[in-house]
Order: structure tokens, then sequence, then C-alpha cells
């Protein structure tokens, strides 16, 4: 472990309209979670968390890896896994034989305070960087490794109502069971969401006082941070939401990665409410970290946004496939989403 010391598819869309100032500008987002075109998400990759199941990471060069710094330590004991790291790469399909396991060999994460309740609070907004053993040649994968942009200077900020994406192995959608006690099936294909950035006092009071009330449960006593820490995002039908197993999911607006989903105090008692709160990373207090790490960051071409979206949209609407065995104690009483 290393510091830094710096400190949609068509036929699944629906058109909606915003108007702003004075324009009508049609921005289409998906009515549920979609599997995109294979190779559209060229920059997802997942590994195994000892702490939180299933993570999410994204690539930010070919050997480097950004996800949620809760993925590889835990908040209760402030320790990390020092067992090896395998990040899978070069699929879109979640399965034991397929993609490429490449070994992290350094994780970088950001300085933390020796006061335990200000560690705890930071490693649950904070991202760390992993390091991989190797670079993936093309031809080894079936989605070739192509790391995307990640938006950290601040130098922009992200407008009410505006259209980003979030991909990963799990959305909560409307009717969706739950198997008991709280249990959530994975799929294995990836699924890509289009969410609409929201006004966080209106759509995410909610998850932001329960983050709030597990850290103060935790003995912290500080201030919690300003507005520009997170955003608040969700589908404006609100009948899907990016939850469990989606830690250090990335959201990505305009072509380039802006956050992730890093805070599971928070997030994992509110996988029904359809919003999300976002650690983005140009916040105040990771920016330091993520100038510090800039130099790993290889995207090597720029996404263009409508490109991109219009890639995601080939892809097909088949059913959603899961992994019910993924869970040691799978029980057969279910409830619905609406109850809980």
């Amino acid at each position: 472990m290393t510091l830094c010391n710096d400190a949609p598819n068509s036929a699944m869309c629906k058109w909606k309209y915003f108007i702003i100032l004075g324009f009508t500008i049609p921005l289409s987002f998906g009515a549920e979670p979609f599997r995109p075109r294979d190779g559209s998400v060229p920059f997802l990759v997942y590994f195994s968390s000892r702490y939180r199941g299933l993570c999410v990471g994204t690539l930010v060069s070919r050997t480097a890896v950004i996800t949620a710094m809760v993925c590889i330590t835990d908040p209760t004991l402030l320790t990390h896994d020092t067992r090896a790291i395998n990040v899978v790469t070069g699929t879109s399909y979640r399965h034991p034989r397929r993609g490429i396991r490449v070994q992290v060999t350094k994780i970088i994460i950001p300085k933390l305070s020796n006061n335990t309740a200000e560690r705890t609070y930071m490693i649950q907004k904070s991202p760390a960087i992993l390091l991989l053993y190797r670079k993936v040649p093309d031809v080894l994968a079936e989605v070739p490794l192509r790391p995307i942009e990640v938006y950290y200077k601040g130098e922009e900020m992200m407008s009410l109502h505006e259209q980003c994406l979030m991909a990963g192995w799990h959305f909560f959608y409307k009717g969706d069971k739950i198997y008991l006690p709280h249990k959530f099936l994975l799929q294995r294909n990836v699924r890509v969401q289009f969410v609409a950035v929201v006004k966080k006092t209106l759509w995410c009071d909610t998850i932001t006082l329960k983050f709030q009330k597990a850290m103060i449960n935790r003995g912290y006593t500080g201030e919690f941070d300003d507005d520009d820490v997170s955003v608040c995002v969700r589908d404006p039908n609100r009948e899907a939401q990016p939850c469990h197993g989606m830690y250090g999911a990335p959201l990505v607006c305009r072509g380039k990665a802006v956050g992730m989903l890093t805070a599971p105090e928070a997030q994992w008692s509110n996988c029904t409410g359809y919003s999300n709160l976002v650690q983005v990373f140009n916040s105040n207090n990771i920016r330091p970290f993520m100038h510090c790490v800039s130099s790993l960051f290889d995207p090597e071409f720029t996404l263009s946004w409508e490109e991109m979206k219009k890639g995601l949209e080939n892809g097909n609407g088949e059913e959603f496939d899961f992994l019910p065995e993924i869970y040691d104690d799978m029980r057969y009483d279910v409830s619905n989403s609406e109850e809980v």
C-alpha cells in the first residue's frame, strides 16, 4: 500500500425534453438498464473484494484502475486487504472462464488521518488506484482494453438535468425481487443505465442523512463536506438504481469519468430509493490526491460522447441473466421492491 502524501438501446429509450434558457433540448434516457453493445464500455473491469463482494473499476490507463477505497480497505478495522487482488479485464460478461485476470502489484490511496473516526469518514469518500502487473495486448482480449479520460480539475460544472450514464453488474429495477435477508441477484452481462443530475436537496436528502447518521454512529464529530463533494443522480423514470455490487462504478458524463459510487454506509440501505449520491473526482477533499496520481492517467484517445452513446445503443435487449449461486445463504422467501 502506497500513500500519496500530496494530499440506449432505442427500443428501451424514452425522449425527455428540458427547456434551458429558451432552447428545447431532447435528452434520451434509458427506461431500464440495458445490455450495451459488446465492447462499448472497454474501460470497465471488476474484481472480488474482501469487504464488498464485487467491486467495479475504471481503467485510467492500460495498467492503472481507479476504484472505491472501501473495496480494498475495511473502515471498521482500518486495515487494507493484503491478499492478492486480481482484476478481471477484457470482457463485459462475468464468468470464471471469461476475461483476463491481471494481478494488482501496488495500491495507491490518499493520506489518512490518525484519528479513527476521521479515517473512517475519508475511506468512505475516497478513490484508490490499483496498479496492474502487465499491459494486456489487444490480441488476447475479448474486449480490447481502452481507458477513459478522468475529469478532476474542476474547471467545469455539471448542469442540472445533465445526461450521464452508469455501468456495472447490478441495477435494482422496479419490480425486482429481494431475497431475504437483503440479498440481490447480480447479472452476468454488464448493464448500462442513463441517469440525470438532479437537485440533491430534493432527491438525495434521505441518503445524505443516512450517511451522516452512519458516520456519527462510527464516532465522527467533524463537519460534513460541502455540496461540491458529490452529485445526486437518478433515473428520470424512477425505475432503476445502481446498487449493491456497484461500488467503484463510474459516473460518465460528456464522455469522461467524473465520479463514482463510493459510500456503502448510505447506498446499501437506500437500494430501493432510485437515487444515488456519487462522489465526484473534482471535489476539494480528494482533488489534491487526484492531481498527485494524475501522471498515471493515460486515456490514449478522447471519447466522443455522442459516438459513445450511439455505440451503446447498438446492443440488444436480452433478458437479465442472474447468478443466484453467488450467495452462500440464499433463501427462497422473496419480497417485492415496492414493499421494502
